[in-house]
């Protein structure tokens, strides 16, 4: 009982320095050691109070760098604040129940944090985790649907594959009210709750930050799934922040075809060399360019290396999506958006369990994301 105050204790007095700017958005909190000394209690005390905050979105835990306050702070009616669920470990008899996760793919960039998310909620709540890998197909993402429910799953969490095509089997389960939760990505036309990061402001903050540094000609640089709803979202952003800031869309010079790290059944190293003269080329048709907008980690990287091979690293910049939240490096030059994919799954498993007893949910549930400054 008393180390139940103790930690509650700390996450008030931490949770009032956050709201009253004694710890302001993007300052690192006290580590668990340093807190652990503070208050003379051991480190699973302080782990747990710091743990609070990030359930509440509160704060972004960086494994070997520290707990950081939010850019953004969620509302204070976030469905989750006061969760009865947030402090108690599950203890259920006989079998636990087994939760689908479906996902198109995952590395280590983005997607791997998300499962580990979904596991460690998974495990407090004395659930299991059924994972599923798609690689993109719709029809391979039929099929995990349909096993997983003839396995008995109470619920299934979906990052979609990037595709097109529209998923009947989705539909079906929605009608037959089986609980499921989208995680980055919606389905257009199909209203099931999505935990994602708010993209479009995310992106039009990116883009605002390249404008006022001066930068009146940024490249756009996508793969080809400018249908899928996270990749929409960031085009939208871009190109609004645009037009506030008085640069014309039709000026803006596309590359919008990187599909090398797409998931797909075959290697993705098969065209890896083509990508990279597509990213040469462009990068010598456009000379004009002085900083480039990138979708997501890994089309950043390998345009940075293309950068070094010309020469360009002090002429040119970019802002991009995601990375590694230990050693970003060498990416860590630029401007970035570093999303918190541990609490997004977190999150998704919890929405899922809310909706698996009849509670109500958010239509989306945005998780507030960290816009990581560049180093030199």
């Amino acid at each position: 009982m008393a180390s139940e105050i103790l930690y509650k204790k700390i996450f008030q007095e931490l949770l009032d320095g956050i709201r009253n700017g004694t710890y302001t958005p993007g300052s690192r909190l006290p580590s668990e050691m340093e807190l652990a000394e503070q208050y003379g209690v051991s480190r699973i005390t302080s782990k747990k109070a710091l743990e609070m905050l990030a359930d509440r979105g509160l704060v972004f835990r960086q494994p070997g760098k520290g707990t950081f306050v939010m850019t953004e702070q969620p509302d204070n009616g976030n469905l989750y604040v006061d969760d009865p669920d947030d402090d108690v470990e599950a203890e259920r008899a006989g079998h636990p129940p087994v939760v689908g996760v479906i996902f198109d793919s995952f590395g280590a960039s983005f997607g791997m944090d998300i499962i580990k998310g979904i596991e460690y909620e998974c495990t407090r709540r004395g659930m299991l985790m059924m994972l599923r890998l798609t690689y993109g197909s719709i029809e391979a993402e039929k099929k995990a649907l349909r096993d997983m429910r003839d396995a008995g799953v109470i619920g299934v969490i979906i990052m979609c594959a990037q595709d097109r095509a529209y998923n009947d089997e989705v539909l079906k389960l929605y009608l037959d009210q089986f609980p499921m939760v989208l995680v980055d990505r919606e389905m257009k036309g199909i209203p099931i709750p999505v935990v994602a990061t708010d993209n479009y402001t995310a992106s039009f903050d990116l883009t605002q930050r390249l404008i006022r540094s001066g930068h009146r000609s940024i490249g756009y640089i996508s793969h080809s799934h400018v249908d899928t709803s996270s990749i929409a979202r960031r085009f939208e952003g871009f190109t609004d922040a645009l037009r506030e800031g008085g640069v014309r869309i039709d000026s803006v010079a596309m590359l919008r075809n990187m599909d090398a790290y797409i998931p797909k059944d075959d290697d993705v190293e098969t065209n890896f060399q083509q990508y990279r003269k597509e990213l040469s080329d462009f990068v010598d048709a456009h000379p004009e360019l002085t900083a480039f907008y990138v979708v997501e980690f890994s089309i950043a990287l390998l345009l940075h290396q293309v950068l070094q091979d010309k020469g360009l690293l002090d002429k040119k910049t970019m802002v991009y999506f995601d990375g590694f939240s230990i050693d970003p490096a060498p990416l860590s030059r630029y401007l970035h958006i570093l999303q918190d994919q541990f609490q997004m799954g977190v999150t998704a498993l919890r929405t899922l369990a809310h909706k698996q007893r009849g509670d109500q949910v958010p239509d989306h549930e945005f998780i507030p994301y960290l816009v990581i400054e560049p180093t030199r």
